[in-house]
């Protein structure tokens, strides 16, 4: 039996693509057609020594892609996310959309997204928010979409068991931690709850979890927007 084989532990935290596994201190993970991007932009990003995302460390015998291991915890599921923990993402989801404005591979985009800054693909370390994994939806675009998406999952909007009132002010609190006015997030919210809803690709829980998320937030937007219209 290989070595590899003794050593290897599949990762099992937050919603992780199959056949990723973890050997020592790094991650292996099935090749994309992202694979390229990813790499230039962790190289990119351990250049200018920005902290919050794992180190592209090439690829191994199998042609899977290698990464340095992050640790802490990943959640396994969304569920409701206290006030420190959100404003501490905000600002990490910030920082990493700051960090890419120089990456060339951005080309005329406002920033790089990460294309899925879910709790489910944050590390936690000491409860605390401290770096993003799982890059293969990294794309260029703008800090809204990626925010918007972010701010859904967050604040896990769609769940009963959190009021509208106090998501709507959970909504402004995570903008405000942000630190930078992106205008109304909701347009931007609903377009990544249809799309996922949409998306066939998609197991069908999933669709049909995003098409609820989507229908709790148009009953909704009508306080959303009068919240939004007051902070300004």
């Amino acid at each position: 039996m290989s070595r590899e084989r003794i050593d290897a532990v599949a990762l099992a935290g937050g919603r992780t693509t199959p056949g990723v596994i973890r050997i020592g201190d790094a991650v292996h993970r099935p090749a994309s057609s992202r694979s390229a991007f990813v790499a230039a932009l962790l190289g990119y990003l351990e250049s200018i020594h920005f902290a919050g995302v794992p180190r592209y460390l090439g690829q191994d015998s199998h042609g899977r892609d290698v990464f340095s291991f992050l640790p802490g915890e990943v959640p396994s599921e969304l569920g409701f996310i206290p006030d420190a923990q959100l404003r501490r993402a905000a600002g990490l989801i910030r920082a990493f959309h700051d960090a890419t404005i120089g990456f060339e591979g951005k080309g005329a985009a406002e920033v790089v997204c990460h294309g899925d800054l879910s709790p489910c693909n944050c590390v936690f370390q000491d409860g605390s928010p401290c770096g993003f994994i799982d890059f293969d939806s990294a794309a260029p675009g703008s800090r809204a979409d990626d925010l918007g998406y972010a701010a859904w999952l967050w604040l896990d909007l769609g769940n009963d068991e959190i009021s509208a009132q106090n998501q709507r002010r959970r909504l402004s609190l995570f903008v405000d931690a942000y630190g930078q006015d992106v205008g109304d997030l909701i347009p931007f919210l609903l377009a990544a709850q249809s799309r996922l809803a949409l998306d066939p690709r998609g197991a069908a829980p999933m669709r049909e979890w995003a098409k609820a998320s989507e229908a709790w937030t148009r009953r909704h937007l009508a306080g959303f927007a009068a919240q939004n219209k007051a902070s300004r």
